[in-house]
Order: structure tokens, then sequence, then C-alpha cells
């Protein structure tokens, strides 16, 4: 039973496509998840908030596929991510069948492809709002053409200045793939195909960045090239102080990634944004921000059907 489920969760999103979870099985019905040293991001994200998040994604994607079984899966949250650290203890217990959600499930995706310059229609927002105000959490999104075009640029100019620290820079690259041949042999971290740029590109840029620093506005202008026909983007706020919110919250956005995708979306995160505390505070100023942090920033809209990024296989999952 864990393999099955196991098989499906696997294609939950995690930052940078880490996977940093490991299902151990105590028995048919008992499990633990905890999280891996050498999955972790201490640069980008040193007290595991959004690996955290991640597991919470992850248990929610077991949750999913074992309603799909019949099955109902509890779970109780025991601490934060960290260097192999015990994050949460799961059991199994007869349900009902539920199996409307895995197809979401298998079918989600994070597009970095460009946009077909459709906004998100409102009765999807208002269902994406409603799901995160069932955790406790505010979705807001906009497609006024000025404010999107000034988010897609904000995240651009972030990004680039996040990857001229070395640091920064070693960490991603650690995670970024520059073939498919590795990226399949890895199943995990980016691969180009889903980055949308040659790898070659992608190899000169992180290995030889002081080389390409020159040529870094032409790269930032095939950078917005890539997010182009973005027309709608969004923000989530709300609890996210504590390790135990960290979780919910991710519970939370799983739940609206399949909602997304069952109106046909496709989202990105825009990350950097986020983690970089000036873009942050620039965003917070924007948007007139109120208590409660804003976690989370997106785009919003249609593209072509994304490619899948790898997934570690069920025996390196589970044990």
């Amino acid at each position: 039973m864990w393999s099955d489920l196991v098989e499906d969760a696997r294609r939950a999103p995690s930052p940078h496509n880490t996977q940093a979870w490991l299902v151990e099985v105590e028995d048919d019905r008992r499990a633990r998840v905890t999280s891996r040293v050498e999955r972790l991001l201490p640069v980008e994200d040193p007290d595991y908030r959004f690996l955290t998040g991640a597991i919470g994604i992850f248990v929610e994607a077991l949750r999913i596929a074992a309603a799909a079984r019949g099955h109902d899966l509890r779970h109780t949250f025991v601490g934060p991510a960290g260097p192999d650290a015990l994050v949460a203890r799961l059991e199994l217990v007869d349900g009902e069948r539920r199996a409307d959600e895995l197809p979401l499930l298998l079918r989600r995706r994070t597009s970095r492809l460009a946009y077909d310059g459709r906004p998100a229609p409102t009765e999807a927002l208002d269902e994406l709002a409603r799901i995160a105000a069932g955790f406790g959490h505010r979705f807001q999104a906009s497609s006024d053409p000025a404010f999107v075009r000034w988010v897609v640029g904000l995240n651009a100019a972030t990004l680039f200045y996040d990857l001229a620290e070395d640091e920064r820079r070693a960490e991603i690259r650690h995670w970024t793939r520059t073939s498919e041949r590795e990226a399949r042999a890895k199943a995990d971290g980016f691969s180009p195909r889903c980055m949308g740029f040659p790898g070659w590109l992608i190899r000169a840029f992180f290995d030889h960045h002081g080389a390409i620093r020159p040529v870094e506005p032409l790269l930032r202008r095939l950078y917005l090239r890539q997010v182009r026909g973005t027309a709608t983007v969004g923000w989530i706020a709300g609890p996210w102080t504590t390790p135990h919110e960290w979780f919910d919250a991710g519970r939370m956005l799983l739940r609206f990634w399949l909602a997304a995708t069952s109106h046909g979306l496709v989202l990105q995160p825009f990350g950097s944004v986020i983690t970089n505390p000036t873009a942050h505070a620039r965003l917070d100023e924007r948007i007139e921000r109120a208590d409660d942090p804003v976690w989370l920033l997106l785009r919003l809209g249609y593209s072509a059907e994304p490619p899948a990024s790898a997934r570690l296989p069920v025996g390196e999952v589970l044990r």
C-alpha cells in the first residue's frame, strides 16, 4: 500500500524539485515522513520554512492517493524539516473511496513556458480564494496589465540579482541540470526543457558566470520573453510564523494548485521576490499588505502543456 501511495505522491512539487522527503514504513498502516539532509537548501531556506511546507504538500498528496484507494490518511505533525528530521507521523484508516482528485494530482504541472495572454477567469480565482480561506489564508490576484508587468519585472530583476551571489548561485546550480540525460539520471532538479533554455546556455550562466556577466541584460530579456503572455498574478498571505503553520500552508497549496488545474490553469511561483527582503518589501508596499505575511507570489494562466519534471523512483523515497 505505501509503495502505491508514494508512486502517486512523489509527483508533488518542491522547491527546485529537491524532493526532500523520505517515507519510513513502520507497518501496513503506519509510517513516518522525514526530511533528508542532502536535499535541504541551507542558503535559500536556512530555517526550512519552504521545505517544511513542501513536506506538507507531499503529505497532502499521500492523502489524495490514499483516498483514491478507500483510505483516510491521518497525520500528526512533529516538527519542521531539518537535517534528517522527523516531520510527521502517518496512519491509514478505512474510509470512503474518493478518486476524483487523483487525476488532477497526476496532471498538475509547474509551467515556466510562455502563457497565451488570457487572464485567469473570475470563477477560478474565486474558488482559489475559498480554498485559501478554508485554511486561514487570503489569496488575491490582479490582471491589471501595468501591475502584472511590474511584478514580472520585479521577479526578473530579483532573480538575476540573487544569482550574482556566489553561495546562492552555487546552491541553485547544484539542482540545475544542463542536459535531459542528466535530468533523467538524477531524477531531480530543473531540466533544460522545464526551464525553457538550452543546456549550453544554462551551463555557461552558472559555470562561467563572471565571463557571461557583460551579456546579462540580454539574458534578462530572454528570461522576460520566456514569461511573456502573463496576464494574471496572485499572492497568498496568512499564518507563516511557526513550523506547524508552514506545514499546513503546504497542505493548502496543493489543494489550491489542484483546483487551478481543474480549471485548465497552470502556475509558476515567483520565489525570488519572497525570499529577497528588499524585493519582498517593495511588493508589500505596492499591494498595501495587511498584517499577515505574503509567503507566495505566482503567475497564473494558460500555456502549452509543460514538460514533466523528473521524479525520484519509489525505491529512493520509501524505506
